[in-house]
């Protein structure tokens, strides 16, 4: 069928049509000059996306329902349903605090509180500003679990680290940039943007067979002139040497595989994933 079809028995705007494909939520079939035919299925989960949203649901929520590898719907609601219990026993600390200023005792309540925070919001409240968001951005993923008493070792050890590195040698208009690039950048661009990654490691062959043009545009833009002179190359050769110098890869990286096996997987993967990439780049 034909997208204005399809727009009137979903109710969907032409722009939302083509963002949940862009999303590869759907995959219309695409004929000559990119004409796009829609097939009842993807009509019909696209009615689905629409609920979904209304819901409150992110891109990233949904993906994982369809795929049926990550979150089903029960794990999604057991989720929200945490945080709300969660942010309303804060509430109800801060409530307690306004009424006692009791700061000792709320400090002590919060201690337990704070044990069943997950390691991405310990991390980020203990690194505030710029310096957490380079650093635990990429990790969101794989950072959403508690630490277990197993991995406090781990934990203490790499916050120990990481606040012994010295400051990173931006110039004041890199990090108002970065500052502007992490506030412009919500959390579920973000969510997407790291299960994309995730995506490509875990089924290297299929993704870089759907993104081959894509990934072939990214190379030709890092050859060009205004990558090279941009603000966002600048950083990100300043921030690798910063890695290097402070040997990042050999002290950072492997406490972070040990507080989170999943990311312990995910890079086992990503390894064997470049591998194969720098493989056939060389041909």
């Amino acid at each position: 069928m034909k997208r204005n079809e399809v727009e009137k028995i979903t109710g969907l705007t032409r722009k939302a049509i083509l963002y949940y494909e862009d999303k590869g939520l759907i995959r219309p079939h695409k004929g000559e000059n990119n004409y796009r035919t829609y097939s009842q299925d993807d009509a019909d989960r696209l009615l689905q996306i629409s609920i979904y949203r209304k819901l409150g649901l992110s891109i990233s929520d949904i993906k994982n329902i369809f795929s049926s590898k990550e979150k089903g719907l029960g794990s999604i609601l057991r989720d929200r349903q945490y945080k709300l219990e969660l942010e309303e026993t804060k509430n109800n600390l801060l409530e307690k605090l306004i009424k006692s200023q009791d700061f000792e005792e709320i400090s002590k309540e919060l201690e337990n509180l704070e044990r069943e925070d997950s390691l991405y919001e310990r991390l980020e409240r203990i690194f505030p500003g710029y310096f957490g968001h380079i650093f635990f951005m990429s990790y969101k993923p794989f950072l959403g679990g508690k630490l277990g008493k197993d991995q406090e070792p781990a934990f203490h050890e790499l916050v120990k680290i990481l606040d012994s590195l010295g400051e990173i040698n931006f110039t004041e208009d890199e990090k108002a940039y970065i500052e502007k690039l992490t506030s412009d950048f919500d959390l579920e661009t973000l969510e997407v943007v790291n299960q994309e990654k995730i995506q490509a490691v875990y089924n290297y062959d299929d993704w870089m067979e759907a993104n081959k043009e894509k990934v072939q545009a990214y190379e030709a833009f890092k050859e060009s002139e205004d990558y090279k002179s941009s603000q966002v190359k600048k950083i990100a050769d300043k921030l690798r040497a910063y890695m290097v110098d402070n040997n990042y890869y050999d002290l950072v990286i492997p406490l972070i595989r040990k507080i989170s096996p999943s990311y312990d997987a995910y890079y086992k993967k990503l390894l064997e994933a470049n591998e194969k990439f720098l493989s056939e780049r060389s041909k």
